[in-house]
């Protein structure tokens, strides 16, 4: 990554909060809940989050609200395409929803998890972000987190707050081991009080492991090189490939951590050539010098038409391809894949909130982040309106819940928070092939075989 933040991301950020003020599209007759902080109960007594990490808080309906949410995503560096998206989706169901969710009035604010610094997710933030959460006794419940590490820091906190805890509902972490066994003492940490307190509407990475391993096989790939970030994302993705990708009959010729902060990456790739790979698979994310990374690997491996290039979900935006957002077209030919369906394939709900949503993006195309975001607000203001209005029964009520014809299709969620009984678009992923944007390629199931061998990779 950068050692210094350009122009152009200084400039970014200063839209981000302006977009924010202005409410992202939500109109200019937000109202603001006044009073103190006095628990559980309704009465209108939301207080706002900190504008140190928040946008103003945000109600459209009548009356006072009762409760508050939020969401909790990068709204700075190459994340920040897909998450304002998400961002907008979620007020587009409130709207929908007349900012009710049963006998409750909700209100919202746009939390920001990044730094200027950093240019992606920042740890510090996710932190003093956790804490502030648990403290306003309002908040019934956050979207996110959109990184899987970021989303490490913050569960263990958000378990223990006040209320019996805080639910954090994820539509986008796939790293495995938040949920399920693995190696030392994971998930458990992240579950002080021992209840779960955590769920996710994206499948996790064995599953995108075992569909990215068969994809290559399929392409006459018979030896591949892994690298990783180091980072819990990037590991564990890396990890969940390189076990499938054994499975389904490929060499691993060698498994690598590079430090995201590096120069130039001239020197790593000119030792991986030396392994004679067919393709390389880096466990990563768009925003960690992903124009360097790529750069380096053509000029030393060459163009992704020959080597090929397999980068997962963490990869998989538009902004891979803009320089001006960290990108390269030298990410031509590369392929990429993520949770869901290509959104030319989406039907039922999902297809009436898209053509409903896109008058929200003045033009742009819905980003399917923006989908799985909605998806995780709807699970979200349903559980509240279901509750008691307490923190604990809305946990209770999102583990209940079943989903049938949603916009990710069918599913409820197991004792771990993963998706469960899913069908649909909850169970699918798209491979995309790069041009000047992502161009979809297949949209295909997991092999359990497969699966299998990549959670066993990351147990062990």
């Amino acid at each position: 990554m950068r050692k210094r933040v350009s122009i152009g991301v200084l400039l970014a950020a200063v839209g981000a909060l302006a977009l924010l003020a202005a409410g992202c599209g939500g109109g200019g007759d937000n109202k603001s809940g006044g009073g103190g902080d006095t628990g559980g109960g309704g009465g209108g007594s939301v207080s706002a989050l900190p504008a140190s990490s928040c946008g103003p808080l945000e109600y459209k309906g009548s009356g006072d609200p009762d409760y508050l949410i939020a969401t909790d995503l990068p709204m700075q560096g190459g994340s920040r395409t897909q998450t304002l998206q998400m961002i907008q989706a979620i007020r587009y169901v409130l709207d929908q929803q007349d900012w009710k969710s049963g006998d409750y009035n909700i209100a919202f604010q746009a939390c920001d998890d990044a730094s200027a610094q950093l240019a992606k997710w920042d740890p510090d933030k996710c932190s003093a972000n956790a804490h502030n959460y648990a403290q306003n006794s309002k908040l019934l419940g956050v979207v996110g987190t959109f990184n899987s590490g970021c989303a490490a820091i913050e569960i263990p906190v958000l378990n223990s707050a006040p209320g019996g805890g805080l639910m954090l509902l994820s539509p986008a972490n796939t790293y495995g081991c938040l949920t399920e066994p693995c190696a030392g003492d994971e998930p458990e940490k992240y579950y002080p009080s021992g209840k779960r307190t955590y769920a996710r509407v994206a499948p996790s990475d064995p599953n995108q492991g075992a569909v990215d391993a068969k994809f290559l096989a399929s392409q006459g790939v018979k030896r591949v090189s892994v690298l990783n970030d180091k980072e819990a994302y990037g590991l564990g993705v890396a990890k969940n490939f390189a076990g499938a990708a054994k499975a389904a009959g490929m060499t691993v010729t060698g498994f690598t951590a590079y430090d995201p902060k590096q120069a130039n990456f001239r020197a790593l790739f000119t030792r991986i050539k030396g392994q004679n790979p067919d393709a390389v698979f880096i466990g990563g994310l768009v925003d960690e010098n992903s124009g360097q990374l790529i750069n380096d690997k053509v000029a030393i491996l060459g163009p992704n038409s020959g080597v090929k290039l397999m980068l997962p979900d963490g990869f998989t935006t538009d902004a891979i391809f803009d320089r001006k957002e960290g990108g390269t077209p030298e990410a031509k030919d590369a392929y990429f894949s993520v949770a869901g369906v290509g959104i030319d394939k989406y039907k039922g709900a999902a297809l009436d909130f898209i053509n409903g949503f896109k008058s929200k993006l003045g033009g742009k195309a819905v980003d399917p982040y923006a989908i799985l975001g909605a998806q995780a607000g709807q699970v979200l203001i349903d559980a509240i309106g279901k509750s008691d209005g307490s923190r604990s029964d809305v946990i209770s009520k999102v583990y209940a819940t079943k989903v049938n014809n949603g916009l990710i299709g069918n599913f409820s969620f197991n004792e771990n928070g993963d998706l469960s009984g899913a069908k649909g678009a909850a169970v699918l992923f798209t491979i995309y092939k790069g041009t000047d944007h992502l161009n979809t390629v297949l949209t295909t199931a997991p092999e359990p075989d497969l699966v299998a061998a990549a959670r066993k990779e990351a147990a062990g």
